[in-house]
C-alpha cells in the first residue's frame, strides 16, 4: 500500500510537472530572434575602387602640407584658391618665385570620385585638342596605372596627367619655379606622395 502511494504521489508530480511545463510554453510569448536594426550610417560607404569616402573632402595642406610647399616653391609666398568638394579637389596656388617680378601658378586637382577615371580622360583630351598638333606627349614609367606628360605650347607649363585605380591626379606648374620637379623622378615622387594622401 506505502508503495503504491509513493508511486502515486510520483506519478501525480511528474504529470504537474510536465504540464506546467507544457502550460508554460504554450502561453508564454515565443522569443524570436530579430534582425539587428543599425543605426543609419552617417557616411556613405567607401568607394571600393580608391579606398576612400568618394563623398570626403580633402583640403589642399593635406595634399602637399605647408612646408613642402614652401620647399617647392623655394619659400617665396603664396595665395592659395582651394576648392575642395565631395570626391575632388582643386588647388592653384599663385606666387612670384623670388627675384621675379611676374606671378606664376602652380596647379593640383585630384578626384576619387566615382566618374574620376573618365573625367579624367576627357579633361586629357580636351585639354591636348587646345594644343598644337606637333606637341610631344609622354608616358612617365613608375608613376600610376596611366600617366601622360608634356610642356603645353600655350602656356609654357609642364602639365602632368596620373592615374591609380580610379584616383586622378593632374599638376600644372612652370618647371623653373618648382626646380624638384623637373625631371621625371621628382614628379613620381611628388604625384606618389600626393596619391597617398586622398
Amino acid at each position: 500500500m506505502m508503495k503504491t502511494s509513493w508511486l502515486t504521489i510520483f506519478a501525480v508530480l511528474l504529470i504537474l510537472a510536465l504540464s506546467t511545463l507544457a502550460c508554460g510554453a504554450f502561453s508564454a510569448p515565443q522569443a524570436t530572434e530579430q534582425p539587428v536594426q543599425f543605426a543609419p550610417a552617417t557616411e556613405p560607404p567607401v568607394s571600393a575602387d580608391t579606398g576612400m569616402n568618394p563623398n570626403a573632402t580633402v583640403p589642399c595642406t593635406q595634399l602637399i602640407p605647408t612646408d613642402e610647399l614652401n620647399n617647392l616653391l623655394n619659400n617665396a609666398s603664396a595665395t592659395l584658391v582651394e576648392n575642395a568638394f565631395p570626391g575632388g579637389t582643386t588647388c592653384e596656388w599663385k606666387y612670384t618665385p623670388n627675384g621675379a617680378s611676374q606671378e606664376s601658378l602652380f596647379y593640383i586637382q585630384v578626384d576619387f570620385s566615382d566618374g574620376a577615371a573618365s573625367m579624367w580622360e576627357a579633361t586629357r583630351k580636351s585639354e591636348l585638342s587646345n594644343e598644337p598638333s606637333d606637341i610631344v606627349v609622354n608616358s612617365i614609367d613608375g608613376l600610376g596605372d596611366e600617366s601622360y606628360t608634356w610642356i603645353s605650347k600655350s602656356t609654357g607649363q609642364r602639365v602632368v596627367y596620373a592615374r591609380t585605380g580610379n584616383k586622378t591626379l593632374i599638376i600644372r606648374y612652370n618647371t623653373q619655379d618648382i626646380l624638384y620637379m623637373n625631371n621625371e623622378s621628382g614628379i613620381i615622387d611628388m604625384a606618389d606622395r600626393i596619391f597617398n594622401r586622398f
